[in-house]
């Protein structure tokens, strides 16, 4: 059973990582100035998890689907401050700014509140919803330093 769980976790945070560098490569080409629209505009090959998925996850699988995330975040803002060529205003960025302090098992239940509070909601995807209510009310500038949208 346990072995179950490492393997789950582990697939998880390559699903995350593929999903993290499509998301850079598509987001840094785009020109709009809104992150879920760039998003929903993106050619990712794997479905993108929303909250009608979400909802129907175990908080263990939610937890891993964050840790996964919260990984690839890391790691990339780890290279960026080892590597100045690679330092760059991006959603990892406002990421790492937007959610300083808060915990895996927080950002689950403000997800699970809002797609609860939200039912007509359930086809957004849950990064947008990260963006919306956790990232974006927490950071000064957009990403690549454009205005925030509201």
């Amino acid at each position: 059973m346990r072995r179950l769980s490492v393997l789950r976790i582990l697939c998880m945070i390559g699903i995350i990582a593929g999903i993290s560098f499509s998301l850079s490569f598509s987001v840094a080409s785009e020109t709009t100035k809104d992150i879920p629209s760039a998003i929903s505009k993106s050619s990712i090959s794997m479905p993108v998890l929303r909250g009608d998925l979400w909802q129907k996850m175990t908080n263990d699988e939610k937890v891993s689907f964050i840790w996964g995330a919260g990984h690839v975040i890391n790691i990339e803002e780890e290279l960026m401050q080892k590597i100045k060529k690679l330092r760059r205003d991006s959603f990892v960025t406002k990421a790492y700014e937007g959610m300083a302090g808060v915990s895996m098992q927080e950002l689950v239940k403000r997800l699970d509140e809002f797609y609860k509070s939200n039912p007509d909601k359930l086809e957004m995807p849950v990064f947008d919803v990260i963006w919306d209510i956790m990232i974006k009310p927490n950071v000064k500038t957009g990403i690549a330093g454009r205005p925030l949208t509201k």
